[in-house]
């Protein structure tokens, strides 16, 4: 039988255990609270695809690893005399 692809985040969280990816149930909530990881809130149940949990936990958006900005440069003080 596949597995589901459709979880609870309880489902989510041992499922990531199994796997070799822990992950604790408040940095998850953490992730859906704030978008990094799409979800569906039914009712107060969070409903969570397992390839975005992957996707996040990959960092394969990059989202986690940021290019590094230009560095402003100082500019010189004048002297007043």
């Amino acid at each position: 039988m596949p597995d589901k692809s459709i979880l609870t985040i309880q489902e989510t969280v041992s499922r990531a255990k199994e796997r070799g990816m822990p992950i604790s149930e408040y940095t998850l909530r953490r992730a859906l609270r704030s978008g990094a990881i799409p979800c569906r809130l039914v009712g107060r149940k969070y409903l969570i695809a397992w390839p975005n949990v992957e996707r996040w936990l990959m960092c394969t958006d990059g989202s986690d690893n940021a290019a590094p900005t230009a560095i402003n440069s100082i500019r010189p003080l004048s002297i007043m005399g």
